[in-house]
């Protein structure tokens, strides 16, 4: 969406497309809420293309497996996503490399281990086909939550204080739609019969936060920081969205 903005914005004529090997878009969060999102696309003018797993791009022609292939003027892909090669020396890796961990205590198969964001693979309690096992998304906003707690998880063994915080599953994310516009998903990804996930109509308000958000993540410690942190926690317990910081 920012892209066909970018697009537009410059008086280019275009034609988006999105590929991708996921059956729906945020397939963690449900298929309400996957229609929900390529809906979203739709009114921008954008083609969603499921299923559609690439397998190479030669001089703008993408090739995808089992599909036909298309050609492009322009393309923008996001390479493999590969785990880091210190997992397996660690003897801590599963069959496609990431580290199984415990979704609350983010411990692995060595007790003198943890592991947190991408590097770790935590199974949801919940899913929304009985025969289909979801995973946490290596999303940012939930390595910042876990090393959060992991940090206060240490210190506390350090300390030999004896608690024992936990990682709650609580995450969301920012949906950028262009023209200073975006939604928002949000809730509680531990949740059981399947992830309770909330989407917010898209407005400027929205957009302001993640602004927000990002001028938090880069202020050094300090005075503007802490303001900016007390803004984002009035913000968020104002509309019932999950804040870790």
């Amino acid at each position: 969406m920012l892209i066909a903005n970018f697009l537009r914005n410059r008086g280019v004529a275009n034609e988006v497309h999105l590929f991708t090997p996921e059956p729906q878009p945020m397939p963690v969060a449900g298929p309400e809420l996957g229609h929900a999102v390529i809906q979203m696309l739709r009114d921008r003018n954008i083609e969603y293309h499921a299923n559609h797993k690439l397998e190479s791009v030669d001089g703008g022609l993408l090739s995808f497996e089992g599909r036909d292939s298309v050609r492009a003027d322009l393309v923008i892909s996001i390479p493999p996503h590969r785990a880091p090669a210190v997992l397996a020396t660690a003897g801590i890796a599963n069959a496609n490399g990431w580290a199984p961990a415990e979704p609350r205590s983010l411990a692995t198969s060595d007790p003198s281990i943890f592991a947190i964001g991408d590097c770790a693979a935590i199974p949801l309690p919940g899913r929304w086909n009985p025969d289909v096992a979801l995973a946490l998304p290596k999303a940012g906003v939930f390595a910042h939550a876990q090393a959060l707690v992991l940090a206060r998880r240490i210190a506390s063994v350090i300390a030999g204080r004896g608690a024992n915080p936990e990682f709650c599953g609580d995450g969301f994310c920012m949906l950028e739609a262009g023209e200073d516009l975006a939604g928002l998903a949000f809730g509680d990804f531990f949740a059981t019969p399947a992830p309770q996930i909330h989407l917010r109509r898209i407005g400027r308000a929205w957009h302001a936060g993640k602004v927000l958000f990002e001028k938090w993540w880069l202020a050094g410690p300090g005075l503007q920081q802490q303001a900016l942190a007390l803004a984002m926690r009035v913000g968020a317990r104002a509309v019932g969205v999950p804040l870790a910081l």
